[in-house]
């Protein structure tokens, strides 16, 4: 079994188009171990169980309940230790906000599997 197979990735985002989208690039990259949340309080949920430690987490910035930036803030680093924040705007404020929550990348919606793959690879050169 491959490594990517045994990871746990987080898809949370309220739109569930959005959702099927990049869980289908990610099952397509070879993460099959997909874990969703339709909004903050459900991906806060998934995060903080021990028992299933979540290995990538790709948090909107945008949803009910929390926002992907407000769990990051709520979260120990130890919780989610490879986090990307999606986003449907690319404006420079967004971004530097991922960044000083301490995301490790964020990508803007819709998804296109060249920026999925861009993370992946990150994702997997920061996490050997």
């Amino acid at each position: 079994m491959s490594r990517q197979a045994e990871l746990r990735v987080l898809v949370a985002d309220d739109e569930g188009v959005m959702r099927t989208l990049l869980a289908s690039l990610l099952r397509q990259a070879g993460y099959p171990g997909i874990v969703y949340a339709a909004d903050g309080q459900q991906a806060l949920d998934v995060l903080s169980d021990p028992a299933a430690p979540v290995d990538l987490a790709f948090l909107d910035i945008q949803m009910p309940g929390f926002t992907g930036l407000e769990l990051l803030g709520m979260l120990p680093a130890q919780a989610v230790p490879f986090c990307v924040i999606v986003s449907a705007h690319s404006a420079l404020e967004n971004v530097l906000a991922a960044v000083q929550a301490g995301a490790r990348g964020f990508i803007v919606k819709p998804y296109a599997a060249r920026q999925v793959g861009d993370i992946l690879a990150k994702f997997e050169a920061e996490t050997r």
